[in-house]
């Protein structure tokens, strides 16, 4: 097979209709049977709430909007796993986790509280670059909620500066719409109230805003869909299956067709061979790739398997896919627990996103005997910080990580990361004094 560098590529081909390009479906979505009923239903008792006693009304609208927010979530969840059908009906014994509302509402609260904070300590600026702050980090925080169900994760910096550098610029036009969104639905309601002058205008302005809140959490979902891969989220569906249901009239790949024919017949060595050929012309292709990859892995050609594994996982970490990626080299190390990357100044990248990922066993695998493989190579500092790190938060083994600590410093004095491991050193002999 050809080189990754000959057939490298600057990005990943498409493979899945961008969420800027099915605009018009989102504003259908909510139009579907059990979500018109629902948004309906909500509205009118929202209406009602409005003359009953302020403290009674307050609450139920409160808990309406729990319940409501409730279902939004599912439907985000269920997009991001790329189920684009609405939940069942009302009848639906699937209905959310109020956890996921409790959590969201404490992440406003954070993020309210800090550009409080800001608007105190800056004034008028403070404020303005407070409000900047939560329309670009809100989004990522939510939908870290809907995918990792933690509060917690949802106020780390490094899971949230993840999401937004995976996405990439998509993001910043993802938060565009989104805020688009909500000025659209408080344009609206400030139009009805205004040209409205009977008991409908209440039960309308609370449509407009269910409506709207239900548009909003599925391009959530829609957008952690299309970017799950390199997000390292699982999804229910792929996405050939998923462009299928939602653009039924587009023409579907004649050599995937021919594939799946000659797969359901046995020919797996023609199968194999087609894919080789193809790959030749459109390694930008990762769904070919993934297609040969388990195809190798299925016809019992180890060798091959994990030859192509090394080429395909350089082109996930240069499109930085690097969950994906992992998976990937977690198979291989499973094959072969020898296995090595074709490209050395990847294993650090990819034992960053390991640790980030809460895989450190595999972070560590892949950087086993780093220094005796590479001995002259520059990533041997970084990597040994790393592998202290790992080894003292995660596995408590203290001793193991202040020896390696120590051959950093011994070995790489004038490094900028010597004095990190330094200070790193210190705080793990102070631990051990306490206890």
């Amino acid at each position: 097979m050809a080189s990754q560098d000959r057939f490298s590529t600057e990005s990943a081909a498409p493979t899945f209709t961008p969420f800027w390009r099915r605009l018009p479906g989102f504003f259908v979505y909510p139009l579907q049977m059990g979500s018109m009923l629902r948004i309906i239903g909500y509205s009118l008792l929202g209406g009602f709430a409005t003359i009953l006693p302020s403290l009674f009304g307050g609450l139920v609208y409160f808990i309406l909007w729990i319940v409501f927010l409730k279902y939004a979530f599912v439907v985000m969840e269920r997009t991001a796993s790329g189920r684009f059908d609405e939940p069942g009906g009302l009848s639906d014994r699937d209905e959310g986790d109020a956890g996921q509302v409790w959590r969201q509402y404490g992440l406003f609260v954070i993020l309210g509280l800090l550009v409080g904070l800001l608007a105190y300590m800056f004034g008028e600026v403070g404020a303005g670059f407070g409000s900047l702050f939560i329309d670009i980090v809100l989004p990522a925080g939510i939908m870290i909620i809907a995918v990792e169900r933690s509060f917690g994760q949802a106020l780390n910096p490094g899971q949230i500066i993840f999401y937004i550098k995976t996405i990439g610029s998509p993001y910043l036009a993802l938060c565009a719409f989104l805020f688009s969104l909500l000025q659209s639905s408080e344009w609206l309601q400030g139009f009805l109230y205004g040209h409205l002058d009977s008991w409908l205008a209440m039960p309308l302005l609370n449509f407009v805003d269910f409506y709207f809140t239900l548009i909003i959490y599925h391009m959530m979902g829609y957008a952690i869909y299309q970017y799950h891969e390199a997000l390292g989220v699982e999804a229910a569906v792929g996405f050939e299956e998923a462009e299928a249901k939602l653009s039924p009239g587009k023409k579907a790949d004649p050599v995937l067709s021919k594939l799946s024919s000659l797969i359901a017949n046995g020919q797996q060595d023609e199968a194999l061979e087609l894919l080789r050929n193809e790959l030749r012309t459109r390694w930008d292709s990762n769904d070919l790739h993934e297609r040969y990859q388990k195809l190798l892995v299925a016809s019992g050609k180890q060798t091959e398997a994990l030859h192509h594994a090394r080429e395909f996982i350089v082109k996930l970490v240069n499109e930085k896919r690097l969950f994906q990626a992992l998976d990937l080299s977690e198979q291989c190390l499973k094959v072969d627990p020898e296995f090595q990357l074709q490209d050395s100044y990847q294993v650090q990248d990819l034992a960053v996103a390991a640790r980030m990922g809460r895989r450190s066993k595999l972070a560590l695998d892949l950087m086993r005997r780093f220094d005796r493989r590479y001995p002259d190579h520059p990533h041997i500092p970084a990597v040994y910080l790393l592998s202290a790190q790992i080894l003292s938060e995660h596995y408590k083994m203290d001793k193991e990580a202040l020896q390696i600590l120590q051959a950093l410093q011994a070995k790489f004095p004038d490094h900028a990361l010597a004095k990190e491991a330094k200070q790193y050193q210190e705080v793990l002999n102070k631990v051990a004094a306490m206890g």
